[in-house]
């Protein structure tokens, strides 16, 4: 039976001016045999993963496998980290991600042109196929057409790694779905996956885009508090605004000590964003 660790917790954030921030969710589970990646995120991605896996006395070319919920950039990126990995990727997405022409909806042109490339490293995944002992692929289509999330049996129950099928905690409750290429199919696979979080109190959700969730009596549970903080260089010193999105704004000096409020930033005040 699998352990769960959860290597980079997503955030519910959107870039107004600057394109997607895409800080997803990034899973790992652990068995006797197996080492395994749920999403890999973005190319910002990269120092986390290869931290987060040193902390845990562990080395990238130790992946037995790597997850992929579908081909958009933030949560496909880094398989190339993981040469030994074999890399797992829904059939339906694949099948759909191939036939696009390049610069499509935030799809990574390259990296599925190199999963193209891979041959027999590369297994496409079934709704309903258990592609590891205790880890099963559910298809929710809509964020994109082949999109599926995947559940699994761990020590302390199942848990639903929900990728982009349910982005952040508002549209779990809701069923109404940010960034779709289908609404009508998100909002159906959004009630897939809150059947069974009815269905087994005991289950978590892991959202592409927010921290791990429980459901209980149709009430949302988070397990953690949101953590994501934005540094810039705004003035000619070397003072760093540091904006958090979630709590106070302040200024850090060149070594990193806060040194006070800063009131420079422009705007109401910090990010409140439940859409990715």
């Amino acid at each position: 039976m699998f352990e769960l660790d959860l290597l980079v917790s997503g955030f519910p954030g959107m870039s107004t001016f600057h394109g997607g921030l895409g800080w997803s969710s990034v899973c790992l589970l652990q068995d006797d045999t197996h080492l395994v990646l749920l999403d890999t995120g973005g190319p910002g991605y990269v120092p986390l993963l290869r931290a987060g896996l040193e902390e845990r006395g562990l080395r990238a070319d130790e992946v037995t496998d790597v997850l992929i919920t579908h081909c958009h950039w933030d949560h496909v990126s880094n398989f190339t980290l993981f040469p030994n990995a074999r890399i797992v990727v829904p059939r339906l997405e694949m099948e759909w991600a191939s036939r696009q022409s390049p610069g499509t909806w935030h799809l990574a042109d390259l990296h599925i042109g190199r999963l193209l490339e891979m041959g027999a490293a590369v297994h496409l995944a079934d709704d309903g196929e258990q592609v590891l002992p205790g880890v099963s692929a559910i298809s929710t289509p809509g964020h994109t057409p082949g999109h599926v999330a995947y559940r699994v049996r761990t020590a302390g129950g199942d848990a639903i790694f929900a990728g982009d099928a349910v982005k952040n905690r508002s549209e779990l409750v809701t069923g109404e779905v940010d960034l779709t290429l289908d609404a009508q199919a998100s909002r159906r696979s959004v009630e897939r996956i809150r059947q069974m979080l009815l269905a087994d109190p005991k289950a978590v959700l892991i959202p592409g885009h927010d921290v791990r969730l429980s459901m209980v009596d149709g009430e949302i549970y988070p397990h953690a508090d949101w953590q994501a903080e934005v540094s810039a260089l705004l003035g000619t010193d070397r003072y760093r605004t540091v904006t958090n999105l979630v709590g106070p704004t302040v200024t850090r000096d060149a070594s990193g000590r806060v040194t006070g409020n800063d009131r420079r930033r422009a705007g109401p005040g910090p990010a409140d964003s439940s859409s990715v």
